[in-house]
């Protein structure tokens, strides 16, 4: 994201003509004069230095400029010569604010913002309009700047506020040029606060504000008129449009989540009948009503999702028209930003409507940059390309080329680490770890499974190590839900009960961080999530130790999960109440396992409502197959016939459904054709156990 700068184009005529005003300066230095004389030419000096350091980037130029400034500025105290003082503190400022590029950026900003800051107790609002306007505009970009370092919220707030305050002089009208540059930081300072707000719907807004504040400065920076200005306009207006998007797809669970009133109880526990032996009698009006309100959560997931591509499409027009003007060959490096935003805009579009086509255009769109870059040897934006490499062939490795294309990610974010530090570029060194966490995480899911869940845990906690739950919380609390999933996987592979237990208990602790700052009332969808993550830590410590108590912590933590899901979020609502049938058979197998086998039978039959066999043959396969066992469970304590008799038919059923999947991925030569021919035959078997079941009950009642 860039703002808009004022600088100097310079030839080496121009430099030439400082080098020789800067000459004619210091002779004069030699002669005796008066402490104000002596402090002009000071200034002329620093003015002389700054324009030669705009031009050719010598550190040794900007450090002269500075330190001319101090001359000046020992004489023209607040009190004697306070406009002198304000002229002289506002280039000071502009020699920080371009050193800040260079070197030792948080302190240079810093700085540059301190001499504003005083240059604007003299350069009032009322007394020197143009002045005021012009510092708060610099202000914006200071700390806006700032708040990419540190102190973001507040930081990109002061931003906002200064360029509100610019606006506040400029106008379209009698200043066409300064009002489009200040609203154009405006924007950038909306854009700054938008990637740094807790809450979606408050990156939503802020990102909004940004697409009209750029197109705001628009109406004047026309393409024939000036071309330069229209594309960085059109390059930031790409970002804002994929952060909006971005915004909008984090930000269902929050729209639809709301202030409401929650039922805490649990209800009056009924037995469930089935028709034709699966499923739950429904009432006709209360199945109705639930339909509904199904098809209302669908046609807003399909409206938030048809809004995210057309933002995306939106992101990566404005990248092309952008480079219509950025070149490689006249403007390498803002072309190379360019490209970097096409690429993380195709790849978000990728993701949206899952294209390896736009994959690999975004590959190539960060090739581009990437080549420029490493020519130009700019360490920080090469390892950021780097970083988005590496997520382009995360996204790829979902599609093809599995663990190809996950080592070609690790690479990218090796290789980005090795030449951008933590301490330098603290965002860029937390992006390298996640891709290389989700890297090794995926690789864990087919191979060297206890290898690279170690490796994507290493990743996950250096993420961790660079944030904090007091300035970073939700990038805190969601690296706290990575690292509850990565115990979850650690935990499967261990090979000793004690590593598991306590990676599962680490698993819950680091989910238990989560939800101290994703609430339910704040943040219900990240909330429900990390519910589901302590319902995993706690499920798999059931199976090694103390099964009843941490069954029941299983069962608590998915139970605020449905909550939170019921009526919004169907989809997840029904996986929720699987996760919940799995808990209670597991508990059912300790205590009460009549009343814990109903409960279960409950969850799954709710679950199944979601996932019919017409719109889910699969998942409704699997839920039928543990609707059966919890039918065989129940049958060991009452009624072994008709319990027997309703797993034999749920387990029938299951089994025609994964034969036909079986033929038909087969016929496709999809390799999942293989595991659902396992499941029908492992249904076919579990249908003997049940006959076998039913003929010792008959045989037991005919000798009774």
């Amino acid at each position: 994201m860039s703002g808009i700068k004022r600088t100097r184009s310079i030839d080496d005529d121009g430099i030439a003509e400082y080098e020789k005003a800067l000459e004619i300066c210091e002779r004069m230095l030699a002669f005796k004069m008066d402490p104000v004389q002596e402090s002009n030419i000071y200034r002329k000096i620093g003015d002389n230095c700054l324009g030669i350091f705009i031009e050719n980037n010598d550190l040794q130029s900007c450090d002269r400029a500075i330190q001319a400034y101090k001359k000046a500025l020992v004489v023209y105290t607040q009190e004697s010569y306070p406009y002198l003082r304000a002229r002289t503190m506002k280039s000071l400022g502009f020699a920080y604010m371009n050193l800040s590029d260079l070197f030792d950026r948080k302190e240079c900003l810093k700085q540059a913002a301190s001499a504003w800051q005083e240059a604007l107790t003299i350069f009032s609002r009322s007394i020197y309009p143009l002045d005021y306007a012009s510092l708060q505009d610099e202000l914006c970009i200071a700390y806006r700047k700032l708040a990419e370092l540190e102190e973001g919220m507040a930081n990109s707030q002061q931003a906002i506020e200064a360029g509100k305050d610019a606006l506040n002089i400029y106008n379209s009208k009698d200043h066409p040029r300064e009002f489009a540059r200040a609203m154009a930081n405006l924007g950038s300072a909306y854009l700054a606060r938008a990637q740094i707000a807790n809450r979606p719907l408050d990156r939503a807004d802020d990102c909004r504000q940004a697409i009209a504040s750029y197109q705001e400065a628009l109406m004047v920076y026309k393409l024939d008129r000036f071309p330069e200005e229209f594309a960085l306009i059109k390059n930031n207006l790409a970002i804002a449009y994929l952060a909006l998007s971005d915004a909008l797809e984090g930000g269902s669970g929050e729209r639809r989540g709301g202030d409401r009133a929650i039922d805490e109880g649990e209800g009056e526990r009924r037995e469930v009948e089935e028709k034709e032996g699966e499923g739950r009698e429904v009432e006709e009006k209360e199945g109705e009503e639930r339909v509904i309100e199904d098809e209302e959560v669908e046609r807003r997931e399909v409206d938030d999702r048809e809004a995210r591509i057309e933002l995306c499409n939106q992101s990566i027009q404005a990248c092309r028209e952008a480079l219509l003007i950025r070149t490689a060959e006249n403007m390498p490096l803002a072309y190379a930003a360019t490209q970097n935003n096409l690429g993380s805009a195709l790849l978000a579009l990728a993701e949206e409507v899952e294209s390896l086509e736009n994959c690999d255009l975004a590959l190539e769109a960060f090739g581009k940059a990437l080549a420029v870059y490493k020519s130009w040897q700019n360490p920080p934006l090469h390892a950021a390309t780097l970083n988005n490499l590496g997520s382009a062939y995360l996204l790829r490795a979902q599609v093809i080329d599995r663990s190809d294309n996950c080592l070609k990610a690790i690479r990218a974010a090796q290789e980005a680490l090795s030449i951008s530090s933590q301490e330098s570029s603290p965002g860029g060194y937390a992006e390298s770890q996640r891709i290389l966490w989700l890297s090794y995480l995926t690789l864990g899911e087919t191979e060297c499974r206890a290898e690279s869940c170690l490796l994507a845990l290493e990743a996950c906690q250096k993420r961790l190590a660079v944030y904090s739950a007091k300035d970073q919380p939700w990038d805190f609390a969601s690296c706290q839900k990575e690292l509850a999933i990565t115990y979850s996987m650690l935990a499967e592979a261990e090979d000793s009960v004690e590593a598991k237990a306590e990676d599962c208990r680490r698993g819950a602790q680091a989910a238990i961080e989560a939800l101290a700052f994703f609430t339910e009332r704040e943040h219900p969808h990240e909330h429900a999530e990390a519910q589901l993550l302590l319902w995993s830590a706690y499920s798999a410590l059931a199976e090694v130790e103390d099964k009843v108590e941490n069954c029941r912590l299983a069962i608590d933590a998915c139970r605020a999960a449905i909550r939170i899901y019921e009526g919004h979020s169907p989809a997840e609502h029904a996986d929720a109440h699987k996760s919940l049938g799995y808990s209670f058979i597991t508990l059912a197998e300790a205590v009460d396992k009549a009343d814990n086998c109903r409960r279960a039978i409950d969850a799954y039959s709710v679950a199944m409502e979601y996932y019919t066999a017409d719109l889910a043959p699969g998942e409704h396969a699997e839920i039928l197959r543990d609707l059966a066992y919890a039918y065989i469970t129940i049958s060991e304590v009452e009624d072994r016939e008709k319990w027997g008799r309703k797993a034999l038919r749920a387990y029938k059923k299951a089994s025609r459904i994964f034969e036909a999947l079986s033929l038909e991925l087969e016929a496709e030569n999809d390799p999942e054709s293989s595991e659902m021919r396992k499941c029908a035959e492992r249904c076919r078997r579990s249908m003997e156990s049940c006959k076998g079941i039913l003929k010792a009950s008959r045989r037991t009642g005919s000798r009774a």
